[in-house]
């Protein structure tokens, strides 16, 4: 299992328990104790050198954070409330067990 740093409440928290099907959703879901409002309300944008783009529910984030090969040093990955929210996309079969450190 994997692990990367999110930036939370502006504090830096490690989500172990990473696999390659690890999605946004699945990282924002464990973090509901520390946000006001419910989960589905937050999401994931990814900074990178003064750019930033939101990250859509269903992006594989290790495969997206391994892609970033030598540049990792450079991104951060950030827990936003969102505008606008989209309804949850169905039920899920298997629900992953993350940490937040």
């Amino acid at each position: 299992m994997e692990k990367i740093s999110v930036w939370i409440c502006q504090e830096e928290k490690l989500i172990s328990g990473l696999s390659r099907r690890t999605t946004c959703s699945d990282v924002v879901r464990p973090a509901g104790g520390m946000l006001s409002g419910p989960p589905h309300s937050y999401c994931i944008v990814e900074k990178w050198r003064g750019f930033e783009r939101i990250l859509p529910n269903k992006t594989k984030i290790l495969r997206l954070w391994v892609a970033w090969g030598d540049e990792q040093e450079n991104v951060r990955f950030v827990l936003v409330r969102s505008e606008a929210s989209l309804p949850n996309a169905g039920p899920r079969i298997a629900t992953p067990k993350l940490l937040i450190i």
